[in-house]
């Protein structure tokens, strides 16, 4: 074998010994890795995107140095020495001192840098008993749970903007649309309720995942457990873990709980685009049903009349990033070993990226919620309009002039033709009209002939009558709004 090709496999040849033989070395050291400097590909957004875990990683080193100096795995003085240490990083991390020196490491290579500078003697004990493997893992764990946390308070306030908004809108005609086409008049505090249940199960699944993912896996060795005396039980207690990890191997080197954050995420933007992009409709021109300050709308440069949603749009467009970030992270860890892989370390930036995608995205709503004004003449016109009421009167003879469904269906089509000829509203059609085509046609029509009439006669449980939605506000409030 030549000496280029060996060069290019990273060994190069030595000279012979006295035996004559040739002897080989590495040109990189492979013992003692976790100590090399040399670079691997970090570059600083790479470490100010990890930096965001900072905390967690000072937290659950400390509660490792904890158990070890309890169960005597780690001298008492130099588990101090370590502790002191890591909680002068965490203040240096937080006011980006010595940050600077950063050249291609990654967060963890920084605090054992650092370690080794402050606490030089007690550094040696740093890894005893301890995986950065399984470090890594339950640091984003802590970190996922946390955000969780977070976001979950975050749609908890918007959820209550929405129910305010609905209570002052219980009697507000709003037009409800099938197939992108008027339907049935309804109301705008039942509209926007639908909102706050969607918000609801996107906060069950948040904490069906985070029930789930609350697993510690420290102290999981480098895959397949270790000898010490540690205990992996009280590491989970200190960092407030619902419990351990019962396999090393699944601790180490399963990342479904990062899939299921990013499909929960991923549910979850789906609605802020859906309410963003309703929100842009109602704005609209040709609708007008709302109006925003310039806060949130644009004036346009040139056009007097144009004024974009640019926030509401932006909000919009998350959910395609989501989305996408799911799909990553699918296609990263489809085909994955069972072991650790570098390759799991670039779920951290899907992971955060998309926690950031969707804080600014319930920001924005939030910001948008508190910032419109309802033009409820605009949306009574246009639930009003094209005979939206013709359902309620299908169904009103059904039940009061005892018509099979079909029979019915035809009688209001018949009245429709005749409103269209005569141009007229149902709603203004005389009695006498009425009964040449229903003779059974009573005063009591005009309760489902007449919009805001035709809302209090639906009086099912999940319906846009006033009282039942007044009832389901307070039953929101109860269900989401506590503490």
């Amino acid at each position: 074998m030549g000496a280029e090709k060996l060069k290019k496999q990273n060994i190069i040849e030595s000279s012979p010994n006295k035996d004559g033989k040739i002897s080989f070395e590495y040109s990189k050291p492979i013992w003692n890795a976790a100590n090399s400097t040399d670079s691997i590909g970090y570059s600083r957004n790479q470490f100010n995107l990890e930096k965001r875990l900072y905390a967690e990683i000072i937290d659950s080193l400390k509660a490792q140095l904890k158990m070890h100096v309890k169960r005597q795995v780690v001298p008492e003085s130099e588990g101090k020495q370590l502790m002191d240490a890591l909680d002068k990083i965490a203040k240096e991390i937080s006011k980006d001192q010595n940050i600077e020196r950063v050249n291609d490491q990654s967060i963890y290579e920084f605090v054992r840098v650092r370690l080794s500078e402050i606490a030089p003697e007690a550094y040696s004990w740093f890894d005893v008993a301890r995986s950065e493997d399984a470090q890594k893992s339950g640091d984003l764990r802590l970190w996922i749970r946390n955000a969780f946390d977070r976001l979950d308070s975050m749609v908890q306030s918007v959820q209550g903007s929405i129910i305010d908004k609905a209570e002052s809108t219980v009697k507000t005609i709003f037009p409800a649309y099938a197939h992108s086409q008027l339907a049935q008049p309804s109301s705008f505090g039942h509209h926007l309720l639908a909102y706050v249940e969607m918000f609801g199960r996107d906060r069950e699944r948040m904490k069906d995942a985070k029930d789930r993912m609350n697993t510690s896996p420290y102290c999981a060795g480098e895959v397949a457990g270790n000898s010490y005396h540690v205990s992996k039980d009280m590491v989970a207690r200190s960092l407030m873990f619902e419990k351990a990890c019962s396999n090393s191997v699944d601790a180490i080197s399963s990342r479904d709980f990062v899939v299921e954050c990013l499909s929960v995420l991923a549910n979850f933007s789906m609605h802020t685009s859906k309410l963003a992009n309703e929100m842009i409709d109602w704005h609209s021109p040709q609708k007008e049903f709302i109006n925003f300050s310039s806060k949130i709308a644009r004036q346009h440069a040139v056009l007097p009349f144009r004024r974009d949603p640019l926030v509401l749009e932006i909000t919009r467009a998350k959910s395609s990033k989501i989305s996408g970030a799911l799909m990553s992270a699918i296609a990263l860890t489809n085909y994955m070993n069972m072991q650790y892989s570098k390759d799991f370390e670039e779920l951290n930036e899907l992971v955060i990226n998309a926690f950031d995608e969707s804080f600014e995205a319930i920001q924005n709503l939030s910001e948008a919620l508190s910032d419109f004004t309802i033009n409820r003449k605009k949306m009574k016109e246009a639930g009003s309009s094209n005979f939206s009421t013709a359902i309620d009167l299908v169904d009103w003879i059904v039940q009061n002039a005892n018509k099979p469904l079909n029979k019915a269906q035809q009688i209001t089509r018949d009245i429709i033709d005749y409103a269209i000829q005569k141009n007229k509203k149902l709603s203004l059609l005389e009695l006498s009209e009425i009964k040449t085509i229903l003779p059974e046609a009573t005063d009591d029509i005009y309760s489902v002939l007449i919009p805001s009439r035709a809302l209090i006669s639906r009086r099912s449980g999940n319906g846009s009558n006033p009282v039942q939605i007044r009832k389901s506000i307070r039953a929101a409030r109860r269900k989401y709004m506590k503490a």
